[in-house]
C-alpha cells in the first residue's frame, strides 16, 4: 500500500529540480485524466512523455510509485493555486472560507477528479491506497499556511488542517449530502456555519 510515509519518501527527491521526472508526472496526469488509473500502463506514459519505457522505470520503479507522486503533485498544485487566489483576503477565517469554496469548485470541475474519484472503477481501491496519503499532503499544506499567517494566534494548525482536509475530501468524494453545495454561495455558507466552528473558531465566541 502506498502510505503517506512512502509517498513522502518518494517526493523527497522532488520533481521541481528534475525536469525529466516532472515531464513523466505531467504525462502520467494527462493519461489518468483521459483513461483513469486501471487502463494506463507505464508504456503509455512513456509514449506520451516521448521517452523510452526504461527511462520512466528508472525514475519511478513501479506504477504505484508514479501514481502516488503524480496525484500528490496534482493536489499540491491545486492547493498552491488556491493559496495564491485567496492571499489578498484580509483575515485567516475569510481565506479559509474562500479557499474551501474555490477548492470544491475546482476539484469538482477537474477531469482528473471526475475520472478517478467519481467514475473510475478503481475509485474504491484508490481511496484505500491513496486517500490517507492525499489527506496527509493536504493537511501538511493547510497547516503550513496557518503557521505563516499573522492572525492565526490561538489556532492549532495541525488540528484545523486535519479537520479541513478530511471534511473537504469527504464532501468531494460523497457529493450527495444534507447540505446544499451546488453553488459558491452554498459552499461559503457551509464553510462559515460548519467548517469554521470546527476548524478555526472565532476567538470572540470561544
Amino acid at each position: 500500500m502506498f502510505t503517506a510515509r512512502r509517498m513522502g519518501a518518494a517526493l523527497g527527491a522532488g520533481t521541481d529540480d528534475d525536469p525529466q521526472a516532472a515531464r513523466i508526472v505531467d504525462a502520467a496526469l494527462d493519461e489518468f485524466r483521459e483513461h483513469g488509473l486501471d487502463r494506463v500502463r507505464m508504456e503509455h506514459i512513456a509514449r506520451r512523455a516521448g521517452m523510452h519505457r526504461a527511462t520512466v522505470y528508472r525514475a519511478f520503479p513501479t506504477k504505484d510509485t508514479l501514481v502516488g507522486v503524480a496525484l500528490t503533485t496534482w493536489v499540491q498544485r491545486v492547493l498552491g493555486d488556491i493559496a495564491d487566489a485567496v492571499a489578498d483576503h484580509p483575515d485567516v477565517r475569510t481565506r479559509a472560507v474562500e479557499g474551501f469554496t474555490i477548492a470544491l469548485r475546482t476539484l469538482r470541475a477537474d477531469p482528473l477528479t471526475n475520472r478517478i474519484l467519481l467514475a473510475d472503477e478503481a475509485g474504491k481501491p484508490f481511496l484505500v491506497t491513496y486517500g490517507g496519503a492525499l489527506v496527509d499532503a493536504a493537511r501538511t499544506f493547510f497547516a503550513d499556511q496557518l503557521r505563516l499567517a499573522d492572525d492565526a494566534d490561538g489556532i492549532d494548525p495541525d488540528a484545523a488542517a486535519e479537520i479541513a482536509a478530511r471534511l473537504s475530501l469527504t464532501l468531494l468524494l460523497i457529493p450527495d449530502s444534507y447540505f446544499r453545495l451546488d453553488t459558491d454561495e452554498d459552499a461559503r455558507a457551509f464553510a462559515r456555519n460548519h467548517l469554521l466552528p470546527a476548524a478555526i473558531p472565532d476567538p470572540a465566541t470561544s
